[in-house]
């Protein structure tokens, strides 16, 4: 069962009740008082500063307007002459200034009919004057001043209402927002108004400025202490209590913004699958929006954004450069321009900056629209939070929870087939991805399902599919087979003792550094030269070592072959060889860094004090794989003395 009804307030906070709508408001405390203490400090005698709030999808922008105009109509001074008028998020029909009058003007009509029960209607019997579109304002006015009322205007979306509007219009709402006491204005945006940075635009540094930036860690726990019925909230409160790094974890994959937040950490409580198809529903809705957004950009922009969300970790500009084949200068340029319009965030790393998609939402909505098919970009952000958030034995039982979901009919199509593919490259036991995914194939099948087609190989199925071919001189797409193989290594690091101590020579070590189903796929002479250049560097012989590893690197790239070369690099590790395996992980032709994410970080831990910046790239799903590996190799320096 689903932890939160989506259905209620995902896009719609308006439409809770408002004691529920009050008792959930825990989090945006220091932005409201910013505000409301300035709305009633005001002096509505003269014309006063307007705001507009800006915050990415989902930070909590409609629930703050909602919470201002509450707490206007509650307070006891200003509810005696100033009236919140509340625009729905989308105002389609307002295309000019006259329009945006008329709207305000049908509102009062409407909302507070007592008072301004013909406002409209005597409004638009001018409609066929002249000059209408000046009596509109200044009929308008005139009404609130003989009732001796102003207007709290609180705009959802009001980029787009202004982008609406004609140069000559927006020069002249400025100039009655400069010199009219009738009217206070709250706005919000997804993004910075284009104009507050030109200064040649009528609105260039007009509105104050409220960010909404993610959650903190405290500001989390109280959010989702919130938001959950009464049943559920005992169940929020143990994870809480008993593991509140997963939450951390959460929160910092998710850029602490409350609705992904949420919306995440109900998907890995529910196993049923209701979480997710919420999840996709939104994704759906949100099409609309993040398609025009990248539409607008230009080519160049497009593709620096795609390099960006394709690769969901933060780059550094090299690497965007590298990626979309432009110059690093212009592609820094066009990073600027990016980032000054919230597209991205940066972080500074000494001379360096990496950026990150800054909305996540989108970032999971670009992978899940444009990541290729049988291929782990497309599940890529649900890889890294399952990760983050199961153990092992998690992971698993979720594969035999989808298993059973399955049999008794009890899961979509979408969430079975993005669940699996998941928990495929999450690192689970080979023989349950399998049946997991004998499975899932089985069900989209049996309903025709377009799913089908894209559910990529389990590594059986890759393995055996490679051991035919071995056995053949289809060479070529054996190598494929091979590559496609995704599996991490179940090698741990005593093994590396255990082929120091005991059996360099014996042909069982085959067992320990390779998974049984490649061991018939590798040839010998690849076998014969890892083990001699594991031996060598066990027994320092360094130079010796390192040229067999080098040769082993060279053919294996001519050849395209993969093996897991990771007990060598934990073995340089433990031998104190880290400039030699920086050195090694840094050669470009390799790309051995990326390969190896855990033990590259887990060096950088080591040589923190001369790299302090390369730490900070660390993703928060690597931090237990990279603590694993640091406390496996002190504990063999301890009991071995190696």
């Amino acid at each position: 069962m689903s932890l939160i009804n989506y259905s209620r307030y995902k896009y719609t906070p308006d439409e809770m009740a408002e004691d529920e709508f009050l008792s959930r408001f825990v989090v945006r405390n220091y932005e409201f008082h910013e505000i409301f203490d300035d709305i009633k400090s005001m002096d509505f005698n003269v014309a006063n500063q307007h705001y507009i709030i800006i915050g990415q999808r989902g930070q909590g922008k409609t629930t703050l307007l909602r919470k201002i105009m509450l707490e206007v109509n509650k307070d006891e001074k200003l509810s005696k002459f100033l009236l919140p008028v509340k625009f729905a998020e989308e105002q389609y029909q307002i295309r000019s200034l006259c329009r945006l009058w008329e709207e305000i003007a049908d509102y009062l009509q409407t909302i507070h009919e007592d008072e301004f029960e013909d406002i409209l209607d005597n409004l638009e019997k001018h409609f066929e004057d002249d000059d209408y579109e000046l009596k509109c304002f200044s009929y308008l006015e005139a009404v609130l001043k003989s009732k001796n009322r102003k207007l709290l205007l609180l705009i959802d979306n009001i980029d787009e209402l202004l982008g609406k509007l004609k140069e000559k219009e927006q020069r002249q709402l400025r100039e009655i927002l400069l010199t009219s006491s009738s009217f206070v204005i709250v706005g919000g945006s997804t993004k910075m108004l284009e104009q507050h940075f030109d200064y040649k635009k009528p609105f260039f540094e007009f509105f104050k400025i409220v960010k909404l930036q993610g959650l903190n860690r405290d500001e989390s726990l109280s959010f989702l202490r919130a938001i959950g019925v009464a049943e559920q909230k005992e169940k929020i409160e143990a994870i809480i209590k008993n593991e509140p790094q997963r939450i951390e974890t959460l929160r910092r994959l998710t850029g602490g913004v409350p609705r992904t937040l949420v919306m995440l950490f109900d998907i890995f409580l529910d196993e049923d699958g209701n979480a997710f198809e919420d999840l996709l529903k939104i994704l759906d809705e949100a099409t609309p929006l993040y398609k025009h957004r990248m539409d607008d950009l230009p080519p160049m922009l497009q593709d620096i954004v795609h390099a960006i969300a394709i690769n969901w970790d933060g780059m550094l500009t090299k690497e965007i450069a590298k990626k979309t084949k432009l110059a690093s200068k212009v592609v820094s340029a066009q990073l600027k321009q990016l980032e000054k319009y919230q597209l991205i965030e940066s972080e500074s790393v000494g001379k360096n900056k990496i950026y990150k998609i800054q909305e996540r939402f989108f970032n999971i909505w670009y992978l899940m629209r444009h990541g290729r098919k049988k291929d782990r970009q497309k599940v890529e952000w649900l890889v890294k939070f399952l990760v983050s958030w199961c153990n092992q034995y998690e992971l698993e039982n979720r594969s035999k929870k989808l298993i059973e979901l399955i049999k008794e009919n009890k899961v979509s199509e979408s969430y079975a087939f993005h669940m699996s593919e998941a928990l495929g490259y999450a690192g689970i036991d080979m023989v349950i991805e399998s049946n997991m995914k004998t499975s899932v194939k089985d069900y989209l099948e049996s309903i025709s399902s377009k799913f089908s087609n894209e559910l990529s190989k389990s590594d059986i199925e890759l393995l055996t599919e490679a051991s035919e071919l071995s056995r053949s001189d289809d060479l070529e797409n054996l190598l494929k087979a091979l590559k496609r193989i995704k599996y991490p290594s179940k090698i741990i690091i005593e093994s590396i003792n255990y082929v120091a101590n005991k059996i360099f020579r014996n042909i069982e070590i085959l067992k320990i550094l390779l998974p049984i189903e490649q061991q018939n796929m590798i040839t010998a002479e690849y076998i014969n030269k890892y083990i001699s250049a594991l031996e060598h560097l066990l027994q320092e012989k360094f130079t010796e070592s390192y040229a067999k590893f080098i040769d082993i690197l060279q053919k294996t790239k001519s050849e395209n072959l993969e093996i897991d070369l990771s007990p060598y690099y934990k073995a340089l590790l433990i031998k104190k060889q880290y400039y030699k395996l920086k050195e090694f992980f840094e050669m470009p032709e390799y790309n051995l860094k990326d390969k190896n994410k855990p033990i590259w970080y887990a060096l950088m831990t080591i040589m923190q004090n001369e790299f302090p910046n390369e730490i900070k790239k660390m993703g928060s799903e690597l931090k237990e794989s990279v603590d694993e590996i640091l406390k496996q190799a002190k504990k063999l320096e301890k009991d071995y003395g190696i």
